[in-house]
């Protein structure tokens, strides 16, 4: 059952061990999360989203090389009028930050020190144990959601 009116959008990353079970633990947390199940290119991604009717405001979470694609994505949210209310990178290489990206508050989950974000100021936090948990933690935190 959803509590509330976001949609969290998970990027494909086929190196992502834990994906699914971090896609379990957004729903726990009431959130519609949206399995984006298709090559892990900018076009492809692109088109999923838009085939999949997303209704704002919505979270773009994104691991590894797939947060590279994250300009092209928000470019492509914003064409379509959908509002990003964040976006939540996960081991990320980092996409360089543009005039145009990022739009929305950025929150960093690593399991390194080394991600080069810190730059940024964006802010990190260091996963250590339940990374899909952590990650689901860390899109409430950034939704300002009730803790339960």
């Amino acid at each position: 059952m959803t509590t509330s009116g976001y949609q969290v959008a998970v990027l494909p990353d086929p190196s992502w061990v834990g994906r699914s079970e971090t896609m379990g633990a957004i729903r726990t947390l009431g959130l519609r999360a949206l399995d984006v199940d298709t090559a892990m290119e900018s076009k492809a991604i692109c088109a999923a989203l838009m085939s999949a009717q997303l209704a704002p405001p919505v979270v773009v979470v994104a691991r590894g090389d797939s947060c590279l694609l994250l300009p092209a994505v928000a470019l492509s949210l914003r064409t379509q009028h959908k509002d990003t209310s964040g976006y939540v990178l996960v081991d990320p290489d980092a996409p360089p930050a543009t005039d145009t990206w990022p739009e929305s508050p950025v929150l960093v989950v690593s399991s390194t020190e080394a991600t080069g974000t810190s730059l940024r100021g964006w802010t990190i936090v260091r996963s250590e144990g339940d990374e899909p948990v952590l990650v689901a933690r860390s899109i409430g935190e950034l939704l300002q959601l009730p803790r339960s």
